[in-house]
């Protein structure tokens, strides 16, 4: 390439001073070359499949002193030449680079590849001292070359973070391996096979216990199914099936464990079908196996993607309806992004990314307020959104910072979305400041509770709040034909704020007593985020149920009915007891029956009510499955146990502090490694304002909802319309069929009701 005259390195007064500093990087270094680190531009220029402003034509200037990427061109925000303003970091090198033809996919599997295989690649080294937008081209000096040449090695932080295949993992369980077989008559095959309970003829599933024959789930992409496998493993307990289409004349075959709830490997899968009286050897594969229905979703279900009915679907991006890339079994995440800036608030608090980046001394890969307003600039902006074939946003960056010390949401496995949306509330809360409203505020409320003893009739009110989201019970009801009653929001609620009766010491009777405990609203939310608890016991199991949830897609709820009146006249309290202290429990007793998969707070609560006996816990666990409130945490002493982090040698002002800001001990100790001058909690911390609003009516609309059917998709309320979100897919929501709100909305997993 021609350079100008005036583009001469030996113009340039940094780079003599600066090429001494220079180095390659290092095993252990962190080289960001994927995107901005502050926004979505990328090095790709899209030119051979689509063109998408991602892809910034001019490319993206990677530091040569500390790695980190940044934009060039658009004189609005250069976050290149800004990280030269704030670092003094002058030299880097403006990369470019456009995909070669991607190689036919055939099976489930991302084969790692070197960057060298995937792309064409342009550099040019420049000084973002002499042009702080798009970068005054330098001489490459061998100095500077090799530096180029080690960021072109070096695994970027983002690639080094992801898993690269995605290769299911399966494994045997305990019910394969244990496996225990009726003596039957040879099931029908072939054309002669339909499920036991309807007329479907596909999709059939064959118990490997008694040789039943029962249709499994529905599928996205048209795939008929009523869940009766299901319904046969609910009624029997017989656990494992294998999916009669795909078995192969090698005894292989898809084999799903109903008890397990996921797909599982059968070793002796030839044996268990020959005791069937299944001619293994003669059968061929007929259907695609949930591998290949996978590999097609994720490869073939894109921009053009069509309903049940084969009505092509129509692309809506725009500002606020962008994409977000799959990062790996990463859905979870970016529905719940999705729903969250849905939402005016989200989009106000961390709209402005100038205001921040103005202010901020962290650096944006380590900075959460920073990661999330690169994810708001990167969903309500546009810039991601257009173009024939638009990728969206890749948030890499915030999953890293999000996932840290946390070993689920750090790992590449599927997760549950309302875990994380709790995990996100937890780690936005400590961004709060004088100067910054807390996001988290918006979901927070505080609920009532209500106890009166049946013999004296005095009564206690006492309050908790509750930092976002309620889980409201679902009664399991079957109608005749085996399909499940649908059950409204005011059902549950109904049910949530009913009273029951539990066995209590009456402090002023000074005896056991029956008492009535009722929990009601104290305040709402602004946004409460509802999760639907669809589940019922078999064989002592937790199972999810498709029991159709009614949330009115259109109509107001008004939920006023369900606020508490506090004390009333006439109303006489009961006397305070010793046993209203906050109870401690042994820490080995509650991991044993959180490892059951029970929350903490249930565990806890099982505990208190048993005296501490695990047995009997289990049990009353079990006895109270159907009650949601019991996931509410418990009300907790104000006292901080600052004892670890003193015995570390911090003070115990400084460990309140960083307790308060971080609440993980794991990262309250490297907050107060990185501020080792900061006094702490100097002076006793001003009881907290009560969150909610008390306010009637309180009417309430459907915002967002998320559902998980294969992965979590979000259908989103923009401007009276319903977006559907499936990753970096955007498209209106058909007004029928299967991803409809009206049909996918009584299955979703995730309701976020806005006050209107």
């Amino acid at each position: 390439m021609k350079r100008r005259a005036s583009d001469d390195g030996s113009l340039c007064p940094h780079v003599s001073v600066c090429e001494a500093q220079l180095r390659a990087p290092q095993q252990g270094d962190s080289v960001y070359k994927d995107d901005c680190v502050l926004c979505f531009d990328s090095p790709v220029c899209e030119t051979l499949l689509f063109t998408n402003l991602q892809d910034s034509p001019q490319g993206v200037g990677i530091c040569l002193h500390c790695f980190q990427t940044g934009c060039v061109g658009d004189p609005t925000r250069s976050h290149a030449g800004l990280h030269f303003q704030r670092s003094g970091h002058s030299l880097a090198v403006i990369v470019r680079r456009t995909p070669r033809p991607a190689e036919p996919v055939t099976r489930l599997q991302v084969v790692e590849k070197r960057d060298e295989d995937l792309y064409d690649y342009e550099h040019r080294a420049v000084c973002m001292a002499c042009d702080p937008v798009q970068g005054r081209e330098i001489a490459m000096t061998p100095a500077i070359e090799a530096v180029i040449q080690g960021i072109q090695r070096a695994t970027s932080l983002a690639h080094h973070d992801e898993v690269q295949a995605w290769e299911e993992d399966i494994h045997p369980c305990e019910h394969t391996l244990t496996l225990t077989q009726d003596a039957v008559s040879p099931p029908a095959l072939g054309s002669e096979a339909s499920c036991s309970q309807c007329s479907l003829t596909s999709n059939l599933w064959m118990c490997l216990q008694c040789g039943h024959l029962g249709c499994g789930r529905a599928q996205f992409g048209g795939i008929e199914g009523h869940s009766h496998a299901l319904a046969h493993f609910e009624a029997t307990g017989h656990p494992c099936s294998v999916k009669q289409g795909t078995i192969t004349p090698e005894g292989t075959g898809d084999v799903y464990c109903y008890a397990c709830n996921d797909a599982v490997v059968d070793p002796a899968l030839g044996t268990h079908l020959q005791h069937l009286g299944v001619p293994v050897a003669t059968l061929s594969k007929t259907e695609k196996s949930m591998t290949e229905l996978q590999l097609e979703q994720n490869v073939q279900f894109d921009f053009h993607m069509v309903d049940q009915d084969g009505q092509e679907l129509v692309p809506a991006y725009a500002p606020g309806q962008t994409g977000i890339q799959n990062l790996g079994n990463s859905c979870y995440l970016a529905s719940t992004l999705q729903a969250l800036f849905g939402l005016d608030t989200f989009q106000e608090r961390f709209r402005h990314l100038d205001e921040h980046i103005a202010t901020c001394r962290t650096s944006p890969t380590q900075c959460l307020e920073c990661q999330m307003r690169k994810v708001a600039d990167g969903l309500e902006s546009g810039r991601y959104a257009v173009g024939e074939r638009p990728q969206g946003i890749k948030p890499a960056m915030i999953k890293t910072l999000l996932g840290r010390g946390h070993s689920e949401f750090a790992s590449m496995r599927q997760q549950d979305a309302e875990e994380f949306f709790q995990h996100l509330m937890t780690s936005l809360r400590p961004l709060s400041s004088a100067n910054k409203v807390d996001p988290t505020q918006t979901f927070s409320y505080v609920l009532e509770h209500r106890l009166q003893c049946t013999r004296c009739s005095r009564v206690r009110y006492s309050e908790e709040t509750v930092e976002a989201g309620v889980g409201l019970p679902v009664p399991v009801h079957k109608n005749p034909d085996d399909s499940y009653q649908p059950v409204s929001l005011q059902q549950s609620l109904d049910l949530f704020t009913a009273p029951e009766m539990i066995q209590y010491e009456c402090p002023h009777c000074a005896c056991s007593v029956e008492a009535a405990k009722q929990t009601r609203f104290a305040t709402l939310p602004d946004v409460l985020v509802v999760q639907a608890q669809r589940f019922q016991l078999v064989n002592w199991v937790p199972q999810k149920v498709q029991v159709p949830y009614q949330v009115p897609l259109s109509d107001f709820i008004d939920l006023a009915p369900y606020l508490g009146q506090g004390l009333q006249p006439g109303e006489e309290a009961l006397p305070a007891s010793s046993n209203d202290a906050p109870p401690s429990f042994d820490p080995d007793s509650v991991a044993m029956l959180t490892g059951m998969g029970f929350s903490e707070p249930r565990a806890q609560r099982a505990l208190q009510a048993t005296g501490g006996n695990v047995e009997a816990s289990v049990h009353w666990l079990f006895e109270q499955a159907d009650d949601a409130s019991l996931d509410a945490p418990l009300p907790q002493s104000p006292s901080v146990d600052t004892s670890a982090l003193e015995d570390m040698g911090f003070s115990r002002a400084q460990a309140a502090k960083a307790l308060r800001l971080h609440g993980q001990v794991e990262m309250a100790v490297a907050w107060l490694f990185e501020n080792p001058d900061d006094p702490g909690d100097t002076e006793p911390p001003a009881a907290p304002a009560r969150v909610g609003r008390t306010e009637t009516p309180a009417r309430y609309r459907l915002a967002s909802f998320i559902t998980h059917r294969g992965q979590y998709v979000a259908h989103v309320r923009r401007n009276d319309t319903w977006i559907f979100f499936n990753d970096e897919k955007v498209v209106l929501a058909p007004d029928q069929g299967e991803l409809s709100a009206t049909d996918l909305s009584p299955m979703a997993y995730l309701y976020f009701l806005q006050r209107i």
